[in-house]
């Protein structure tokens, strides 16, 4: 027999004079408590605010499941969710079936894919005009590991799945004892969306939790001098969370970033 549960999505509006809002995540009343699932929040938020709200957002995942424990219905709690917290606001209420546990996991997984995650890269962006070029550059210095070459190799590794059940891939990785990953956003383009650096950043964060601390986390990015300060948000957001940034364009950064990976090699013998 189906359960039926009462969810929200709930929506984060940090300044409310500029009203600029992001899904950030979704609540589901169970069997008198709340099921808080909150999803890529942190750079959400800091892709609209240039803050760390790291803390703040598992402070708002506490206050809203002490909240929601009383048992009371969803529509009253939800009406108290702006008095805990006033930057957090529900979206209306749904409801969702699930025959058991893990009907229920996927049912959850399926709303915040379509309503609260950033959406994942389409098969025909897999492959940009940077990817390309850096490729390009390691394949003529004999660089590049070939398809049927791993890490283990050392050579640099196109494509690196980081965490594949969200679809996250390092553009380039290497390891020379430790790990290198390399994420790259092409901004020669009239118009790039902010969560295509959002997803590049996301890259590099997750790979520290996959490959440890040590990893050497290297943002690459491509653009023309008379638009870096129309990009600077995206520039700005991928370089939060990189060790060091390059712009390809730039001929002395290039070799920066090209003699890092070499070098790198080098050192793996």
């Amino acid at each position: 027999m189906d359960h039926i549960y009462k969810y929200s999505v709930l929506t984060a509006t940090p300044d409310r004079r500029r009203g600029e809002r992001v899904n950030v995540g979704i609540v589901v009343f169970r069997e008198g408590k709340a099921d808080v699932r909150l999803a890529q929040a942190a750079f959400k938020l800091k892709a609209l605010t240039r803050e760390n709200w790291e803390a703040r957002i598992e402070g708002v995942r506490e206050r809203i499941a002490a909240l929601c424990s009383s048992g009371e219905p969803a529509e009253v709690l939800l009406e108290r969710l702006a008095l805990v917290e006033p930057m957090i606001s529900p979206s209306g209420v749904g409801t969702l079936a699930a025959h058991g546990g893990s009907d229920y996991e996927r049912t959850l997984e399926e709303i915040m894919d379509t309503l609260v995650l950033l959406p994942k890269p389409k098969p025909t962006d897999a492959v940009s005009r940077i990817n390309t070029e850096i490729a390009t550059t390691f394949r003529k210095a004999k660089a590049l590991a070939k398809p049927e070459q791993g890490l283990k190799d050392g050579k640099i590794v196109r494509s690196l799945p980081v965490a594949p059940n969200e679809g996250l891939l390092a553009d380039f990785a290497l390891r020379n004892g430790k790990m290198h990953i390399a994420s790259t956003l092409d901004l020669r383009k009239q118009s790039v969306r902010l969560d295509e650096a959002a997803l590049k950043s996301i890259v590099l964060d997750k790979s520290r939790d996959v490959f440890g601390k040590s990893v050497r986390r290297i943002g690459v990015y491509a653009v023309e001098p008379d638009l870096k300060k129309h990009f600077s948000h995206h520039i700005q957001l991928l370089s939060d969370y990189a060790d060091e940034t390059y712009n390809w364009l730039d001929q002395s950064k290039r070799t920066r970033f090209l003699r890092t990976m070499y070098d790198a090699m080098h050192a793996h013998g």
